[in-house]
């Protein structure tokens, strides 16, 4: 499968990769602006997974955060990039990249994690959402056809449970500011508070994380403010070499 996956792939000799992890449904092409800079300052690679812009659909569906970290293990191998590595990921890619360093925790030196999505991130919604709204989410949660990946949830979800372990690598949380209207009756404000709650956990992936908020951006923080993220890959970078 890897062969076939669609990649943008730039080396820069005696510097760690960065590895940039799109959202769910997303291209590669999402992380331009920001790949493009830090190519200047590193290695770096993007990619489309299976069935996402131009790579082929998976063979299998619905298919895990586990398959999803194989892949990209297969990739690095395939194209040889040498640990360890900076993994950049955004929303649902947040998750792919927190497994796969729980998984190859000597393959990865540092975590940048931008607005990335919670586990059980649904049930927590619950909380707030209107009577009326409560079930779709629910579909949403539970059945893995609803989403533009195939991606079943609910097992995703417990990998990340049964896979964690606390680390010392540096971890960047950047969590968005503003609230994303995805609908009118969408209770935006309270979700908006619960992600921020949820994304603020994410300091127990380390003993040395920290969280920045992105207070003009949405959930495309790095469309809405790429300096942001450029600058926290950049901090970390340049900490590897000191």
């Amino acid at each position: 499968m890897c062969r076939r996956i669609h990649r943008l792939y730039t080396r820069k000799s005696g510097t760690p990769c960065v590895i940039f992890l799109a959202g769910m449904g997303d291209s590669c092409e999402t992380w331009k602006i920001v790949q493009n800079r830090i190519s200047q300052e590193a290695s770096t690679l993007s990619y489309d997974r299976a069935g996402i812009g131009r790579s082929p659909a998976a063979a299998v569906v619905p298919r895990t955060c586990r398959d999803l970290v194989e892949e990209l293990y297969e990739l690095l191998q395939e194209i040889e990039v040498e640990p360890s590595c900076i993994l950049v990921g955004h929303s649902f890619g947040g998750l792919v990249a927190r497994l796969f360093a729980s998984l190859y925790p000597h393959l990865v030196s540092g975590l940048v994690l931008v607005d990335a999505a919670p586990e059980y991130k649904e049930l927590a919604y619950e909380k707030v959402l209107p009577e009326n709204l409560i079930a779709a989410n629910r579909e949403y949660y539970e059945n893995p056809m609803r989403n533009s990946e195939k991606i079943d949830k609910i097992r995703s979800y417990q990998e990340i449970v049964d896979y964690f372990r606390q680390s010392d690598i540096p971890v960047s949380i950047i969590t968005r500011g503003l609230p994303d209207v995805w609908d009118e009756e969408w209770p935006n404000e309270e979700i908006l508070t619960i992600e921020q709650h949820l994304q603020a956990d994410f300091r127990r992936l380390s003993t040395s994380s920290k969280q920045r908020m992105a207070t003009r951006s949405g959930h495309y923080i790095h469309h809405d403010e790429p300096d942001i993220v450029i600058e926290e890959i950049l901090i970390m970078l340049r900490g590897m070499n000191t």
